[in-house]
């Protein structure tokens, strides 16, 4: 009889993917590939799966659990279903298991963020997300990790076993995140109010981003070069802290040179991307950071913070700055304004970084991971 991999793909199956949707619905996508057909596969979602997620391999199947509540789906259930009809092996891609678990399970923790930046979280949010990390180092067969920096942070705030943890870089969208043509670029940038040169910010407008930190920084660059015409794009939804971050912000003339665009649809970011003079990304704390592989590949040099995971994804290919000193950003976004060379020299440099990052070997490192599993006792 077929082993049967279940797999929870509830956050793939969402209209508007931020980091985590993104991970679980590439992941999905690439293991269509690579799992053998003689496994069997079940995708369970609260609803029925959409687009390009519902064409299925002959091997796989949906078992949509509807679930009326709008919270406790995977901890009731889910549960209830892995308990009535349970998979030889759960894959949760993100790091809230269902309590009742079948003997083999595997979950993906992207970082630990709520350990080190409470306050970036509700007090209940903390308490949830700390619980639920605690639970899945505790009775997950695996972990699964997206940097070397994050399977540290694992095991030194759970006492994770290290060698119970793999680490699977993420990857970036092909299709979407791409150098697109001048027209392409203009459509965008026209589409969505922007004039003139810009700077980019693309993640949730947050506490934990460094929101403020980052308009610091672009204030500091104004008074560098007061007739400059850049503009800063801001590209996201707004999070915890947000009105916090803006408060010394709101009503200042800076505000005259900010665009914020909230959700940007996935067939407009890369022009977005592309037509800018860099991603600004001085993040506070990552456990991998996305959008550093995105602007690369939309030709896009970056810069970004020196701490967490994003000199381990940067490498030389991006600005590294103390993210709390924005007089130093402020400098590295005069440079990449005023030097053409360095611009140059730090987009060939991304796009050769690039080369190190794939969904396909992310989901390959995934399968690696759920074969050892599977042949453990």
């Amino acid at each position: 009889m077929s082993m049967i991999i279940g797999i929870d793909a509830s956050r793939a199956n969402v209209a508007q993917k931020t980091g985590v949707e993104q991970y679980t619905w590439h992941v999905i996508q690439e293991l269509k590939r690579i799992i053998p057909a003689e496994y069997r596969v079940r995708l369970y979602t609260r609803e029925p799966l959409q687009g390009a997620l519902a064409d299925l391999p002959a091997s796989w199947e949906s078992t949509v659990l509807t679930w009326p509540p709008k919270r406790f789906w995977t901890q009731l259930r889910l549960s209830w279903e892995v308990f009535r009809r349970p998979p030889d092996l759960l894959f949760v891609p993100a790091h809230v298991l269902p309590p009742i678990l079948p003997t083999r399970s595997i979950v993906t923790m992207h970082d630990v963020a709520f350990m080190v930046l409470p306050e970036a979280y509700s007090p209940h949010g903390n308490l949830y997300l700390r619980a639920d990390a605690r639970l899945a180092v505790r009775r997950a067969s695996r972990i699964l990790t997206v940097s070397e920096f994050s399977k540290s942070e694992i095991t030194r705030w759970f006492g994770a076993d290290p060698s119970r943890i793999s680490v699977t870089p993420l990857g970036f969208d092909t299709a979407n995140f791409r150098r697109v043509p001048q027209d392409e670029t203009a459509g965008a940038t026209t589409k969505y109010g922007v004039n003139g040169p810009y700077f980019i910010f693309v993640g949730r407008l947050e506490r934990k981003k460094n929101l403020g930190g980052l308009l610091r920084a672009f204030r500091e660059y104004k008074k560098l070069r007061p007739n400059d015409a850049h503009q800063l794009v801001l590209v996201g939804k707004r999070g915890r802290g947000y009105a916090h971050e803006m408060r010394e912000f709101v009503g200042s003339a800076l505000m005259n040179f900010i665009h914020e665009l909230g959700y940007v649809a996935e067939q407009d970011i890369a022009g977005l991307y592309s037509g800018a003079t860099a991603l600004v990304f001085p993040s506070s704390y990552e456990g991998f950071g996305l959008p550093v592989l995105e602007s690369w590949a939309c030709g896009t040099p970056v810069i970004t913070a020196n701490t967490t995971s994003l000199p381990e994804v940067a490498g030389d290919a991006a600005l590294l700055v103390d993210q709390t000193n924005a007089s130093e950003i402020a400098q590295a976004m005069v440079q990449l304004s005023d030097d053409i060379a360095l611009r140059e020299k730090m987009i060939t440099a991304g796009n050769e970084r690039l080369k190190n990052f794939s969904w396909e070997t992310c989901a390959r490192g995934t399968w690696e991971a759920m074969e050892k599993c599977l042949l453990e006792k």
